[in-house]
C-alpha cells in the first residue's frame, strides 16, 4: 500500500487478521509450536486460535526478522506464520534484509544452516507492506505539497529491489479519506448496505470463498499454492480471459512470476464473487491491483 501519511494504511493492515478464515487444527498446532519455541506463548495452556499479527520495527536485525542465533529460534517472519506480517515504512528497512525474504516468501519455509545444525521454520504469511510515495510523503497528492525532486524520488524507490517488489501480488495507491466521510468512522448501524465490510470483504464471504477454493483445487490447496500447470487445469479460466492475460502481460512487460500471480488473483476474485469461471471482468479487476507505477517520469 502506497499513500500519504494518515491515509489509513496501518489501520487497514491491522484489520486484516479479523476477516481471515478461522485457523484449522493443524495451523493452530503449528503456530502454538512456533510461539512455544520462541518463548512467546506465556501462560497459555491450549492451542492458539487467533491468527498472529506481527509488525516489526524497521530497525530490526536480519536475525530478528528471519530468525537465527547460536541456538536457532524463529524470527518475526515465522512468528507470523498463518497470519499477517506487516512491514510499515517499508523503504526504511535495509534492502539487504528485505531481499533475504524473497526465497522464504516463495517457498513458505525458512531454512537456517549452522556448522553442526540445519533446521527449518514454516513461514507461510500474508505479507502486508506500507510506504509513502516519496521522502516527504505527498507525491501525487492533489494539494501539491510534495517538495521532492525526481532524483530524490528515484533514490527513495531504489531502496527496494525489483525482485522483491515482484513478489508483492497487490500494489495499489491509497488516497486520504475525504473530510466529509470521517464521521462514518464513528457511526454504527445495523443496516448492511452501510457497512463498509459487507459484501466481498466480509469474513463470511471470505470463508465461503476459501471453502469453494479448497473443494476445487487438488489437495485442498489455496490459489496462491497452485503451480502453472494446476492453474491451467483446475483454475477454470475462459479462453477470452487467457487472451486478455497474454496481451496484458506483454503490454505491461510483466515477468513470468507476476503474470502467474495475476491469474491467481483473478481466480481468487472469482471465488469471492462466487463465479465458477474466470472471465475478462475478473482479470481486469486483478490488473487494477497492480496499477501503481512508482517509477518517476521525466518532465516533458
Amino acid at each position: 500500500m502506497v499513500g500519504p501519511p494518515g491515509c489509513g494504511k496501518t489501520m487497514l493492515a491491522r484489520q486484516l487478521p479479523k476477516i481471515l478464515p478461522p485457523l484449522s487444527d493443524s495451523e493452530a498446532l503449528e503456530i502454538t509450536r512456533l510461539q512455544s519455541i520462541a518463548g512467546t506463548l506465556g501462560n497459555v495452556t491450549s492451542l492458539v486460535r487467533q491468527r498472529p499479527f506481527r509488525a516489526p520495527h524497521h530497525s530490526t536485525t536480519a536475525a530478528g526478522l528471519l530468525g537465527g542465533g547460536i541456538h536457532p529460534r524463529p524470527g518475526e517472519l515465522s512468528l507470523a506464520h498463518g497470519g499477517v506480517l506487516f512491514l510499515d515504512e517499508l523503504t526504511e528497512f535495509p534492502r539487504s534484509i528485505l531481499d533475504q525474504l524473497r526465497q522464504p516468501l516463495e517457498e513458505g519455509v525458512l531454512w537456517i544452516s549452522r556448522a553442526r545444525l540445519r533446521c527449518s521454520f514454516p513461514c507461510r504469511v500474508t505479507l502486508v507492506a506500507a510506504t509513502n510515495p516519496c521522502p516527504c510523503g505527498w507525491h501525487g497528492d492533489p494539494s501539491n505539497r510534495c517538495r521532492c525532486s525526481e532524483l530524490q524520488r528515484q533514490r527513495y524507490w531504489n531502496r527496494l529491489s525489483g525482485p522483491f517488489l515482484d513478489r508483492l501480488d497487490l500494489q495499489c495507491r491509497l488516497e486520504p479519506v475525504p473530510t466529509g466521510q470521517l464521521r462514518r468512522c464513528f457511526k454504527t448501524t445495523d443496516d448492511p448496505t452501510e457497512n463498509q465490510l459487507e459484501g466481498s470483504f466480509s469474513s463470511e464471504a471470505i470463508q465461503a470463498a476459501r471453502i469453494r477454493m479448497c473443494q476445487r483445487n487438488p489437495g485442498g490447496q489455496l490459489n496462491s499454492q497452485l503451480s502453472a500447470l494446476e492453474l491451467g487445469r483446475f483454475g477454470q479460466i475462459e479462453d477470452s480471459a487467457f487472451q486478455c492475460w497474454e496481451q496484458l502481460a506483454s503490454r505491461r512487460q510483466l515477468s513470468m512470476r507476476s503474470s502467474l500471480r495475476l491469474l491467481r488473483i483473478a481466480r481468487t476474485i472469482a471465488d469471492l464473487e462466487a463465479v465458477p469461471r474466470v472471465g475478462e471482468q475478473q482479470l481486469a479487476e486483478a490488473i487494477c491491483f497492480r496499477s501503481y507505477d512508482h517509477t518517476p517520469r521525466a518532465k516533458p
